[in-house]
């Protein structure tokens, strides 16, 4: 009867734990940085990490937000003499790599252009009438190149200013996978305002999928690719949305440092797959800037990048598609 008992009360607690440690799907959703997240994992009984994210995104806003007066990057805008936290030179080695790597195609000090074009304030609404000497001058004060880290300092040229969002909302991804993976969160799929990071599967048991739209100007459910993201990163970027128009023509928010003007070439989106999505944020956007052969010359040279590039033809306005050979295995439709 001893040893029966013994047997029972095994079961029992067997039991009581197998279901103690039921893996079930969470699912976080806010604003933040201007736009959204949306998050999955399968976390032990369904255990939440929504205030931890909440401080994370917290955390990004206090040192990278523009939009946020009070911000690190905001003081080093406004010439305050402040020291740099671990975010901020994080994401400006980064950038100045990428920088170095694209021939300035990717350049954070672009924000007076930026600015200049309307596009921090966009409605789509408005009148912007642009003056050739104007943009002239305000490219006296760009290049990333001018700009140097030193001992947690910045101190930058006159009229130079810094925007990171175009790498802030992949390190922002990057950062909350890093946290879940720290507190054994190994299944999820991770949405910044359309960048996402992918690792394990979902609760089907499958790896993640994702879906990259056709670019069209209203927001719909139609993809031009869906593909399977195993333990990987995806940025998107494009200019069939956030554009201009003057005169009839359609200026796209995507800004070519070396001109001042809107990127002028037949690239319509861009995604790029890493295992990081900080670097996939950021080569999405210098991508838009070097356009179709430039891009895919250096993913030619650079095998760690994925891409999908949707563009028009040359001969009529027909889109035609480029992929990364090593991705066409992950292909799904």
């Amino acid at each position: 009867m001893r040893y029966l008992l013994i047997f029972v009360i095994c079961l029992v607690s067997c039991s009581i734990d197998e279901s103690s440690n039921k893996s079930v799907l969470v699912i976080n959703k806010g604003n933040t940085q201007g736009t959204y997240y949306y998050i999955k994992y399968l976390s032990v009984n369904g255990k939440s990490f929504q205030t931890d994210i909440d401080s994370i995104l917290n955390e990004i806003d206090l040192s990278l937000s523009i939009y946020n007066n009070n911000s690190l990057i905001s003081s080093i805008n406004n010439g305050d003499s402040v020291n740099t936290d671990f975010l901020f030179n994080t994401v400006f080695n980064v950038s100045k790599e990428i920088n170095k790597k694209t021939n300035g195609a990717f350049d954070p000090s672009i924000s007076p252009l930026v600015n200049y074009w309307g596009f921090y304030n966009y409605t789509g609404a408005e009148e912007i009438l642009i003056d050739t000497l104007e943009i002239i001058n305000i490219l006296n004060n760009i290049g990333f190149d001018q700009i140097d880290l030193n001992n947690n300092f910045v101190q930058l040229p006159t009229n130079m200013t810094l925007d990171f969002n175009s790498i802030a909302q992949g390190y922002t991804v990057d950062l909350i996978g890093s946290h879940l993976r720290k507190e054994g969160v190994n299944d999820f799929l991770i949405n910044v305002g359309g960048e996402n990071l992918a690792s394990g599967k979902n609760q089907e048991g499958n790896i993640w999928k994702i879906g990259i739209e056709k670019p069209t100007i209203k927001i719909n459910d139609e993809y031009k690719l869906i593909i399977s993201l195993n333990n990987k990163a995806i940025a998107t970027s494009g200019n069939y949305r956030k554009f201009h128009k003057i005169n009839g023509k359609k200026y796209s928010h995507v800004i070519d440092p070396s001109t001042g003007y809107p990127a002028n070439n037949r690239l319509l989106s861009v995604s790029v797959i890493h295992d990081n999505c900080m670097i996939a944020d950021a080569y999405a956007t210098a991508f838009m800037v070097m356009g179709v052969k430039k891009t895919k010359d250096f993913i030619k040279k650079n095998k760690e990048l994925q891409v999908f590039l949707i563009y028009s033809s040359k001969e009529n306005e027909e889109l035609e598609t480029y992929i990364s050979s090593s991705l066409n295995n992950s292909v799904i439709d």
